[in-house]
């Protein structure tokens, strides 16, 4: 049911999926104060895709990005994240104590804190936004994590309209760190699923492949694969680094670009010389998940008193592994 007692201003820097999707979202629960600017709004092509954006979701479009925080009370930069620098920029002048700063664009922490340290001084809450849904499917409610000074109140300013925001702290940076971390995840299991497949169609096994994965995966908290692959990865390094020699051929003599294979036989070749299974019995204990972030550093002592310190180049891998493995 649309609620027309909705008075609040929002503001659109950027009216590309983005926008139109959180705008059409808003305007369904009520907020008829809704207005945009897109630097493309009057380009001779792209501009009647912007303007036919912003009939369909009831958005006023405006000239200035300026005139447009002067009007907004929540000001959202939905910009390609190579342009989010320079709209704070534009508009940082403008921006005025109280006032809602949400940058949902998919920069880095590093961006995302450098414009906060631009605009810190006016006052303004400042939101880092990291989307991490589907936008044309949940439009407004997609899911959000978001920190910075003004993320609590940004939260608590939009409950009313069912948006999805979950908190990651007053740090800005710290939601987009969360975002693009886990894309390493997301587009790094696709892209080896993608290789996988290829190789699998190539030998006529695709449908016993997936099934044997199925088994192996369904139903299996993802914490407990996390925990379990990764403990697996450094115990048995030396051998799982020799098995990906053979699938890499496979791949080659079906004409498939080994890709993301050879960058796994790389990244286990790297934990090699920290020769782990020597102990295994103590990485590996009954109860699993955080216990055994302590057998991680009684193996790194031993190894220290054994053969003296480690150089700084070499510790990485174990240090990022005993931070895995308090996960769980």
């Amino acid at each position: 049911m649309i609620r027309e007692d909705m008075d609040m201003n929002i503001g659109f820097i950027g009216f590309g999926e983005a926008a139109f999707n959180i705008a059409q979202g808003l305007y369904g629960e009520g907020i008829r104060g809704i207005k945009a600017h897109d630097a493309m709004q009057n380009h001779e092509v792209m501009g009647k895709l912007v303007h036919k954006r912003a009939e369909e979701a009831h958005v006023t479009l405006v000239d200035d990005s300026r005139d447009l925080v002067d009007w907004a009370d929540v000001v959202f930069a939905a910009v390609p994240s190579t342009f989010t620098m320079g709209v704070c920029d534009e508009i940082k002048d403008h921006l005025r104590k109280g006032q809602l700063y949400v940058d949902v664009s998919a920069s880095t922490p590093a961006t995302k804190q450098a414009i906060w340290e631009k605009i810190k001084d006016t006052g303004v809450l400042f939101t880092d936004g990291a989307m991490l849904g589907s936008l044309p499917k949940k439009k407004h409610q997609v899911p959000i994590t978001a920190s910075g000074n003004g993320a609590a109140a940004f939260k608590e300013t939009m409950a009313p309209y069912h948006m999805d925001i979950t908190l990651a702290g007053e740090k800005a940076g710290s939601a987009s760190a969360i975002k693009l971390v886990r894309s390493i995840f997301m587009k790094g299991i696709a892209s080896l699923m993608i290789e996988m497949l290829e190789g699998a169609h190539a030998y006529g096994v695709a449908e016993e492949v997936v099934n044997s994965l199925s088994k192996s995966l369904d139903g299996t908290p993802f914490v407990s694969h996390l925990n379990r692959l990764v403990t697996g990865t450094g115990v048995h390094a030396k051998r799982r680094g020799h098995e990906l020699e053979g699938s890499i051929d496979l791949l080659k003599d079906a004409g498939v670009e080994p890709l993301m294979t050879v960058a796994a036989k790389a990244s286990h070749e790297m934990l090699v010389p920290f020769d782990l299974p020597r102990n295994s019995w103590t990485l590996l204990p009954p109860n699993g998940n955080r216990s055994w972030i302590l057998c991680w550093k009684k193996q790194r002592r031993e190894n220290d008193m054994e053969e003296g310190a480690v150089k700084k180049s070499s510790t990485a891998p174990l240090f990022r592994l005993r931070q895995l493995a308090s996960i769980g």
